[in-house]
């Protein structure tokens, strides 16, 4: 069953709309109990010295003395003029003598005297005594004490006091809050407007959160359509321009970058595995063919040991043993290609002079660039600054670089090592003049057993020099950059940091 409320705003809206309902309904039981609470302080107030004034009278205490059959009938002409109150006559300890209600309504006896005498003394008002008609129901009263008079005024001793006269206020049933509010234009005004403030103040918190959610749902359409993406296409999110971004502006740039990085890991994810089917594809060739050889030139040999001439033999040897060669060499480049992606290699810096170091490493190539016809020369001044860098490292990368140079240069080609001072560092590059590198080619390079479509039929080697070159320098904090096109060779980049004296 779909939910009846299934938006944020939605469910914001029901509770606000509930809220400001329950706050509705106990400010206007509050506001009616506390205007009924305020008319019966006033009619306290206004009515204070009615029972004084009814004792003045002496209607009830002709010459002096009580008739309790004439005050209960004055009580009941009292009542007959104004209904809103009840006359008691009460002894010195509080019971009850005569009164002005019906007979069989009153069910007290008595008369709790502290409300009375609090009264009298002139504590604060409102003061709410005992309603003879409920047994536990209190009421706003007027009271006053009777004594007997003696020449026209009253007797001042104790022994004088007769009882009081007690006159309840509010003589008939307090009317319920609905009759209060119809009977009541006051009552009816301010509840029309509490009702059109709450409105007032609904539509406008409705409004604010209409306000709040709009971006909220924004945010969850763009999360909808980058999960719609299988999370490779991070979205546009919007973002309010300001100084002091709030928290939903922080949740969405949050999310932003979130999905970019998301979107990137997928795609490098993507690639490792790509390069993973690669390497089993390019290893398991690369391999394959040198471990052919060497078995098919041992098998020939166990085969035909005793019919093949000792140069023939020795022929087979030697390339056996080139082939085993290539393979231990494969090998072991897969080997330190491992230990630089863990990290494992240390890299002990110390001061050299990279002149000297090119040089030694171009006397090592000199024999295999003469049997391919290419030249090979240096750019090394003998007054560049020495340079801090693992000098057994390093020379692994100019021997790498020199030689997948020689490669791919064709006869009659040149490759170039040049270092050259470039501010406080040293710029170190090898050039070559062979068929180059297309610009889509450019970004695997770097990557193992990648070689270029155009030359791997040409280029020897298992694409892993290029490789171990990149994670040396990245070892160093340094990066290997290229810059080739189409026909004109290619120049790989890197630059140490030079030594300061």
């Amino acid at each position: 069953m779909p939910a009846l409320i299934p938006t944020l705003y939605g469910k914001l809206a029901a509770i606000l709309f509930g809220l400001c309902l329950v706050l509705g309904i106990l400010y206007t039981a509050w506001m009616i109990r506390t205007s009924q609470l305020y008319l019966q302080e006033a009619d306290q107030k206004l009515n204070l010295n009615l029972a004084r004034h009814l004792a003045a009278e002496r209607i009830l205490m002709p010459d002096g003395r009580i008739d309790k059959a004439g005050a209960a009938e004055t009580f009941r002409t009292l009542m007959v003029i104004n209904r809103n109150i009840e006359i008691y006559l009460l002894d010195p300890e509080g019971r009850i003598v005569a009164f002005s209600a019906a007979p069989g309504v009153v069910r007290r006896a008595r008369v709790d005297l502290e409300p009375v005498q609090g009264l009298l003394a002139g504590a604060a008002l409102p003061i709410y005594g005992d309603d003879p008609r409920h047994e536990t129901r209190t009421k706003v009263f007027s009271a006053t004490a009777l004594r007997r008079v003696a020449g026209g005024r009253p007797v001042p001793s104790e022994e004088a006091l007769y009882g009081y006269l007690y006159v309840i206020l509010v003589g008939q049933d307090p009317l319920s809050a609905l009759e209060l509010v119809n009977q009541s234009q006051t009552l009816r005004t301010s509840a029309w407007g509490l009702g059109l403030l709450i409105v007032l103040t609904l539509l406008g918190a409705l409004v604010i959160v209409r306000w709040l959610t709009r971006r909220l749902t924004l945010l969850a359409r763009d999360m909808e359509a980058f999960r719609a993406s299988e999370f490779l296409q991070a979205p546009a999110v919007a973002v309010a321009a300001g100084p002091s971004p709030d928290e939903i502006d922080v949740l969405a740039i949050a999310f932003r970058e979130m999905s970019q990085r998301i979107g990137e890991q997928i795609r490098r994810l993507q690639d490792v595995d790509r390069m993973r089917r690669d390497l089993v594809a390019n290893v398991s060739h690369d391999l394959r063919t040198p471990v052919a050889a060497v078995h098919g030139y041992l098998e020939t040999l166990l085969l035909k040991e005793a019919v093949l001439a000792p140069d023939e033999r020795r022929r087979y040897l030697e390339v056996a043993l080139r082939h085993s060669a290539g393979l231990s060499a494969m090998i072991m480049e897969l080997f330190d290609l491992a230990k630089l992606d863990a990290r494992e290699v240390d890299v002990e810096l110390e001061p050299f002079s990279l002149c000297e170091l090119g040089q030694d490493v171009l006397q090592r190539f000199e024999l295999l660039a003469a049997q391919r016809n290419v030249a090979l020369e240096g750019v090394l001044s003998p007054t560049l600054p020495m340079v801090a860098a693992d000098i057994r490292l390093i020379e692994r990368v100019l021997v790498n670089l020199i030689d997948n140079a020689l490669r791919h240069s064709p006869s009659g080609g040149r490759v170039s090592l040049i270092c050259v001072a470039d501010g406080a560092d040293v710029l170190v590059s090898v050039t070559d003049t062979g068929p180059g590198i297309a610009a889509a080619e450019l970004t695997h390079i770097f990557e193992r057993f990648y070689r270029p479509p155009t030359t791997a039929d040409l280029a020897e080697g298992a694409g892993l020099g290029l490789a171990i070159a990149k994670r040396i320098l990245d070892l160093h904090g340094a990066t290997l950059d290229v810059v080739s096109e189409r026909s004109e060779g290619a120049s790989f980049r890197f630059t140490l940091r030079a030594v300061v004296k």
